[in-house]
């Protein structure tokens, strides 16, 4: 018998074992732990990693498994070891969750939609309470699901993944089974409770009402989540919250802070923030309406990259792309993603340099296409469209597509590609960019129009350090711009605001107003969108869309030169010889 079969016999002689049941609740109690040395400690924990490692040990292969009682740990294991794949494989261990740290199983079949597998501390109902070892049916493309760790079998192993055709030690199968198989039910797909993700509860949470609403909508979506919730708050609390269903509003958030201290025992001054992944789990429990999982989120944990700008780079030469500004929504950047991407699915390095779109990347985009989207003809060569752009971006787990804006800003379709934007169009995503003060400078100067110059440099260094400490999340919550003007609903962030008594505060998650002062030099929402320039973010807390904005802003209000050279006579905020002055 092959080490795959009998590694898949061992693991399906268990099925239907029970761990132990205690003062009515299973206990986590079971057979593993003990017979594995090294997890003995393990006992009465969660126990879904160390039924795989006994399993390996048992079938005599333990060395091509880690042997941990983490799931987290055994991803890393697998990665390290070049055995990572997104695709099925018999007898692979499936990962579940947010980066793979939430669950296992041992995969003894797979086929076009489904991975069926052997699974410890699960159920058959899918509640969050295992109890056993199962059979299950996983959805190949439920977010759930995250990946694949493939064992080194002897015999080599037997894969869905395309990008391991050919290659030694791998046979290529769209559909497979292993001689194990055979003996085993199907388990039906999980019905039961449906699940919610509480990454896209925290993005709902954390984003103004018009981006909740502009995400698609229907089952699994963030807008289902939402109404999820604010049904298991209604039944939990015996009202129901009066924002819109399955939007998460101020309404929502103000009961699931009333959740948080009168079920859950919080203090008020901990009861304020965006829902966490175990208060989520609580409030599930508590209402039987659902069950969590970290899942996807439509603008949480994977980079935007704009299309148009990968479609530039595939038609422009190495020297072009070269001369680009460089930063996290440049070209270069979305090639480089889109880079990553190729290399994950295809398992096949790029030869071009990294960030910069020529044959090498081209040739592996064209094979990508062919082999696993199966186009054929003239869909599967030339510029990258958003379909195939898009599933490389899902296939590899590492970005999220949108049209954007071209290079340049000008001729886009993307709100991106404007000067002058509607207030209301202002994204406050908390900013996680790289680089220093004097970079941001130098690229909001090329995108404002002005000429780069040590005035500039000079000026905004003063005001920087005036307006936000350096802080691009800086949000003022106290200044007389904090309020809300007629038309425009509370917006919530994640910004540093400062209050009055110069202590900083994270607002995380709690209601701001909208025109609050806010990134590395304090715009309002409305001039930022006034002044905003083309071909920068539209998110405030940018900081080279926030300098470029204030550089427009400060040209035309102060008549100060495109060179700067009269901005700190002109402007007393930006004068280091002058005390401070808002402007």
């Amino acid at each position: 018998m092959s080490q795959t079969d009998t590694l898949i016999a061992i693991a399906k002689t268990e099925v239907g074992y029970h761990e132990g049941f205690s003062h009515g609740h299973y206990n986590n109690h079971q057979k593993f732990s003990p017979a594995v040395p090294g997890l003995e400690w393990s006992q009465n924990q969660a126990w879904c990693q160390t039924f795989q490692s006994w399993a390996f040990q048992q079938a005599g292969v333990k060395s091509l498994a880690p042997v941990t009682a983490s799931c987290p740990t055994a991803v890393n294991w697998y990665k390290n070891r070049g055995r990572f794949s997104y695709y099925p494989a018999i007898g692979a261990m499936v990962f579940f969750g947010h980066s793979g740290g939430q669950h296992v199983g041992l995969v003894h079949k797979y086929d076009a939609d489904y991975a069926y597998t052997i699974e410890g501390n699960t159920n058959a109902n899918g509640s969050s309470e295992g109890d056993g070892v199962y059979l299950k049916k996983r959805a190949r493309r439920d977010s759930y699901l995250y990946g694949y760790g493939l064992p080194k079998f002897a015999e080599g192993i037997v894969t869905a993944d395309p990008g391991l055709k050919n290659k030694p030690g791998y046979t290529y199968m769209p559909a497979a089974s292993s001689h194990e198989s055979d003996a085993l039910a199907v388990a039906e797909a999980e019905e039961a409770l449906p699940w919610v993700s509480s990454v896209q509860l925290t993005w709902a949470a954390a984003h103004p009402t018009a981006e909740e609403q502009a995400a698609e909508s229907g089952d699994g979506t963030t807008a289902d989540d939402v109404a999820l919730v604010q049904d298991a708050l209604e039944k939990v609390m015996g009202v129901a919250p009066d924002d819109p269903h399955s939007v998460f509003e101020a309404e929502t958030q103000e009961l699931f802070e009333r959740f948080r201290m009168e079920k859950l025992g919080h203090s008020e001054t901990d009861s304020h923030g965006v829902p966490s992944t175990q208060e989520l789990v609580e409030l599930g429990k508590r209402s039987e309406l659902f069950n969590v999982r970290a899942g996807s989120s439509p603008a949480a944990e994977q980079p935007w990259i704009s299309l148009n700008q990968v479609v530039w780079a595939s038609t422009h030469s190495a020297q072009e792309e070269q001369a680009q500004p460089g930063g996290d929504a440049s070209p270069r950047a979305d090639v480089a993603l889109v880079q990553d991407g190729l290399e994950r699915v295809m398992h096949t390095d790029v030869a071009d340099e990294r960030g910069i779109f020529e044959t090498a990347t081209q040739t592996l985009y064209d094979e990508f296409r062919r082999t696993v989207l199966h186009f054929s003809g003239s869909d599967a060569v030339g510029t990258p469209g958003m379909q195939s752009l898009t599933e490389l971006g899902q296939s590899a787990g590492l970005f999220r597509v949108r049209t954007g804006f071209p290079v340049g800003g000008t001729g886009g379709t993307g709100v991106d590609a404007m000067g002058q934007i509607d207030p209301k169009q202002v994204t406050f995503h908390r900013c996680t960019a790289e680089g220093t003060l004097e970079d941001w400078i130098a690229q909001a100067s090329t995108a404002a129009g002005v000429q780069a110059s040590n005035y500039w440099v000079k000026g905004f260094q003063t005001a920087v350090v005036r307006e936000s400490s350096g802080n691009p999340n800086a949000c003022n919550m106290w200044d007389s711009n904090a309020k809300t003007p007629p038309g425009f609903s509370k917006v919530k962030d994640f910004g540093d605001g400062y209050l009055g008594d110069g202590r900083i505060v994270r607002l995380n998650g709690a209601l701001t107003h909208f025109q609050c002062s806010r990134g590395i030099v304090q715009c309002i929402p409305q001039t930022f969108a006034q002044r905003h320039a083309p071909g920068t973010s539209v998110n405030i807390y940018d900081p080279v869309a926030c300098i470029a904005a204030a550089m427009r802003y400060v040209r035309a209000r102060y008549g100060v030169a495109i060179d700067g050279s009269n901005l700190a006579r002109k402007v007393q905020q930006f004068d280091p010889n002058r005390d401070p002055r808002g402007y």
